[in-house]
């Protein structure tokens, strides 16, 4: 596949995207860029130093205080540039979908809908940047007092991404901030640069950009490192790991100068199968909701409640529901599941899955092992008679791997359990009764709750959990609020 990927792309991703112009990084070090698929490297990128990060953040800072994106252009104007790249990104889609699903392995028709909703998100987005408000707020003391305010971009913005949803996660960051007049620094997930780097070079063709809005710096912990510590970014946003986002947040308050930031980290998400349900429509949602990115998603349904007195006969339609998933090439249209993201991933799975067998004593319903002989493969694997505590249960596993845990009586049971989950990321529930629907929805500490469906999100709607799963909110208005300070002017009209 790598000469597959190669011909595809209209750049050099030897180089780096800083100040509007493609550069060789400082630095001789390189990260291979793999095809999960096959294990087969596909791209050599660099491995950005220090003195990369700096001269990005540099040009992003230079472009917020002294160039037009914030000074001179109109919120049309942001407006029209963010719906030229909408349209770019649709013209290039193609290309895109095919270099996401090599370097991901996600199959091409999961892409397909993911870029749908990265060219949605960029001109949903776009319809908020001629729309920043303030408030007049009429004298209260004093009748020669004027007072309102007004809504200002928060400045830099230093993103780090996930590796999981490469371009629609950018998407979800960078769209919104675009649109509030922020310039951008951003760092994908060193596994899955590719697509970011097609980004900047649309960025960079559409004309509409000036220099130094949007930036991107490749590699791993050092270059994130240097960006969250970095005296002139004014906000972080991150998209990983529990405990990766408890360092990021840490270090962000221990700079010289305290920042912005939003964090959107792991979760153990909780389905309910109450005894109302349609059972066989049930099995395939809990288990798409589970099996989805090859498990690799934060909001992934991985803790299922099943009501005992359903207990015996949903288990035999999950196991079908697993079993009946299409494993194959990434790039064929039949494909439904793909291949963990790469060693690291597929060996922490694995060792999960050890752990559940032998330390959690979970029985294994299917899967559990390698499959395909190449690359880095799981079969779809469900354990049930789970104890509600045991590791493969509570711990954040980022694997096609499903605990039905022990069956319950009581659905005020669940609810007490799930409060106390260290997770509030997202949660489902699979009834017709609609006072345990209003229950559920009411009581439960989770961002997003789905109720009898599992996994779709809309542009429009916020997304973003509590406790260790983070705070801050992606899509919808909260998001691009989340990149405007709110300034307050007071004027004596006597003077």
């Amino acid at each position: 596949m790598s000469s597959s990927v190669m011909t595809k792309l209209p750049f050099d991703e030897k180089l780096i995207y800083i100040n509007g112009k493609w550069s060789a990084s400082s630095s001789t070090q390189t990260c291979n860029v793999e095809n999960p698929d096959t294990a087969e490297i596909i791209a050599v990128v660099p491995e950005c130093t220090a003195e990369d990060l700096d001269q990005a953040v540099q040009a992003a800072y230079t472009a917020f205080h002294d160039g037009p994106w914030v000074n001179e252009y109109s919120g049309a104007q942001r407006r029209d540039a963010m719906l030229a790249l909408a349209d770019a990104i649709e013209e290039h889609r193609r290309n895109i979908e095919l270099i996401e699903s090599i370097n991901t392995g996600k199959p091409i028709s999961d892409v397909r809908g993911e870029l749908d909703d990265t060219i949605d998100l960029f001109r949903h987005f776009a319809g908020y940047a001629d729309k920043v408000e303030g408030r007049h707020i009429a004298a209260q003391t004093n009748s020669t007092l004027e007072g309102y305010t007004t809504k200002v971009p928060v400045g830099v913005v230093g993103f780090i991404n996930a590796f999981n949803y490469p371009i629609c996660l950018l998407a979800w960051k960078v769209a919104p901030a675009l649109a509030a007049g922020c310039t951008i620094v951003f760092k994908p997930g060193p596994q899955t640069p590719l697509t970011t780097q097609y980004f900047a070079y649309l960025v960079d063709q559409t004309g509409k950009f000036p220099p130094g809005v949007f930036n991107v710096v490749l590699g791993g912990v050092g270059v994130g490192q240097a960006l969250v510590d970095h005296d002139l970014i004014d906000k972080i946003g991150f998209t990983g790991s529990v405990a990766t986002g408890k360092h990021v947040i840490r270090s962000t308050a221990s700079t010289r100068n305290v920042r912005a930031t939003s964090v959107e980290l792991g979760g153990k998400s909780p389905g309910v199968v109450m005894p109302d349900a349609d059972l066989e429509k049930t099995a395939k949602l809990a288990v798409s909701g589970c099996m989805s990115n090859t498990g690799m998603n934060c909001n992934a349904l991985t803790r299922l409640w099943v009501h005992r007195s359903i207990y015996d006969e949903f288990l035999p339609l999950l196991k079908a529901a697993a079993e009946a998933i299409t494993l194959d090439t990434p790039q064929l249209e039949t494909t439904e599941m793909g291949p963990l993201i790469d060693r690291r991933q597929y060996e922490r799975v694995l060792e999960y899955i050890r752990i559940g067998k032998e330390e959690d004593k979970a029985s294994v319903l299917t899967g559990g092992e390698p499959t395909l002989g190449r690359g880095y493969w799981i079969q779809p694997t469900l354990f049930y008679n789970v104890s509600p505590k045991a590791r493969v249960a509570t711990e954040e596993i980022f694997g096609p791997v499903l605990s039905v845990l022990e069956p319950f009586d009581s659905l005020d049971e669940v609810i007490e359990i799930e409060r106390k989950s260290e997770f509030g990321l997202a949660a489902g529930i699979f009834s017709r009764n609609h006072q345990d629907i209003a229950k559920f929805t009411r009581k439960l500490r989770s961002g997003t709750i789905w109720v009898n469906t599992f996994n779709p999100l809309y542009s429009y709607l916020p997304f973003g959990g509590f406790r260790n799963s983070g705070f801050g909110r992606e899509l919808g208005y909260e998001s691009f609020d989340g990149y405007l300070v709110s300034k307050a002017i007071i004027d004596d009209i006597s003077y």
